[in-house]
């Protein structure tokens, strides 16, 4: 095993992953490589069907690898039981049925299923967990709210809050801004910002803002033809040339008033010339 196998919080090593069919199956992933660091934030950027979700779940250990290595902090994946897995990646997925007549609170406490004690934070370590979870996800004032009653910004705090009870330490997120007006957009990134700060979380989050990847991100890769290509981040506009073949449409640079280089689809232009 390599050092930076070993200092790594998960690593992918020439992966391939597709889905059977009866045609033969599709393969998403060819080839991809991957290393994600300690407190690191990542922004993964490509095409709908381009494999950003089917990386997500090979990472989270609820999808097998056709070939390839995938290391998740220092030891292969498949050494690792479920609820190994569970206690240390925490996975918000781009829909989640959150159940009716259960309180905000009662929805977090779910998080802390993996760690095999009580529920509803009967349990001291549970209810401190929860209690934290709540606090660092701005979601305490809601905790006795009934989740049938929150709005799309509240909901998503409730999500972030029930990932963190599960105390992880890799914090994997699909879409997290889908269907989130542009301030809330922004609330959440820096709400997770400041996790990742004061939780010493590593994150990952599939994004299809591209400017909104390169200000969250210390890093942001666009999976292109099943691999993973390193195209920006760290307030570094993403590679306008890899992101026009990775989406097929053409996208060039613009720059504003305060100097920053921001992407736009170069068709835009056009139309308004």
């Amino acid at each position: 095993m390599t050092e930076a196998m070993r200092d790594s919080v998960a690593q992918l090593e020439a992966v391939s992953a597709g889905y059977p069919s009866l045609d033969g199956g599709r393969r998403v992933l060819a080839g991809a490589d991957l290393t994600l660091a300690p407190g690191e934030m990542v922004a993964l950027l490509g095409p709908n069907g381009s494999g950003k979700t089917t990386l997500l779940r090979i990472l989270a250990g609820t999808l097998a690898v056709s070939a390839g290595r995938v290391t998740l902090f220092g030891r292969p994946i498949e050494s690792w039981s479920r609820r190994e897995v569970a206690r240390r990646v925490a996975v918000l997925p781009q829909t989640t049925e959150l159940p009716a007549g259960f309180t905000v609170a009662d929805v977090v406490a779910l998080g802390r299923i993996p760690h095999g004690r009580s529920w509803f934070g009967d349990d001291p370590a549970d209810a401190a967990a929860v209690a934290a979870a709540l606090r660092d996800a701005d979601a305490e004032p809601l905790a006795r709210r009934r989740v049938t009653e929150l709005s799309g910004g509240e909901r998503q705090r409730v999500l972030v809050a029930m990932a963190l009870a599960q105390e992880p330490r890799l914090l994997l997120l699909d879409e997290p801004t889908l269907h989130l007006d542009l301030a809330h957009q922004i609330a959440l990134i820096r709400m997770l910002e400041r996790l990742r700060r004061a939780r010493s979380l590593t994150v990952l989050a599939v994004l299809h803002d591209l400017n909104l990847a390169a200000v969250f991100a210390d890093r942001s890769l666009i999976l292109d033809s099943g691999r993973l290509i390193g195209a920006g981040g760290n307030g570094r506009a993403v590679d306008p040339v890899l992101a026009s073949r990775a989406f097929g449409v053409p996208i060039q640079e613009a720059v504003t008033a305060d100097g920053r280089r921001v992407l736009t689809p170069a068709a835009v232009h056009q139309a308004v010339d």
